[in-house]
């Protein structure tokens, strides 16, 4: 008998930890509002903050220290990143796609190596002309703000 209620216990606690895991997936879907027809166009960073796995800030971005350009057509993207200077410091394109739980890139080619062939989850939300995007990239969180560039911007 106390082999059953062990065992019923422990059916219950994985039950119950599936349950909360797929509520939290399923609240993650529904917050996100990205598709890929509403990221077609130019952006601009905003702004950025990198953390390590301690939540240790490694890098900002903000006031226009650094400008970084991504572009969405169709189902590709491309970024470029540079210094107020104009010196180079990283480029990449590939494929993207859309999904409730937020917006994915593989990379196809990338100035660093190290960034080809990835795939890379971010979690996604678009608020008015601003596209919040987190999620880890090799053991760092990116959590960046883009600013969606006008059209008839020369």
């Amino acid at each position: 008998m106390a082999r059953h209620k062990r065992d019923l216990a422990l059916l219950l606690a994985f039950a119950f930890s599936a349950t909360t895991a797929v509520a939290a997936e399923t609240q993650q879907q529904q917050q996100s509002n990205c598709s890929a027809a509403l990221l077609q166009g130019s952006w601009q960073l905003a702004s950025a903050r990198y953390l390590d796995a301690n939540g240790k800030l490694l890098a900002e971005i903000k006031q226009q220290n650094t400008f970084s350009r991504k572009l969405i057509a169709g189902r590709h993207f491309s970024f470029i990143t540079w210094q107020p200077d104009g010196k180079f410091e990283v480029a990449a394109t590939g494929t993207f796609y859309t999904n409730r739980a937020g917006y994915h890139e593989q990379v196809d080619a990338a100035s660093p190596p190290r960034l080809r062939g990835k795939t890379y989850h971010f979690q996604c939300q678009l608020t008015g002309s601003l596209w919040f995007h987190q999620g880890m990239e090799d053991g760092v969180l990116i959590k960046e703000v883009w600013q969606k560039l006008d059209d008839t911007e020369r």
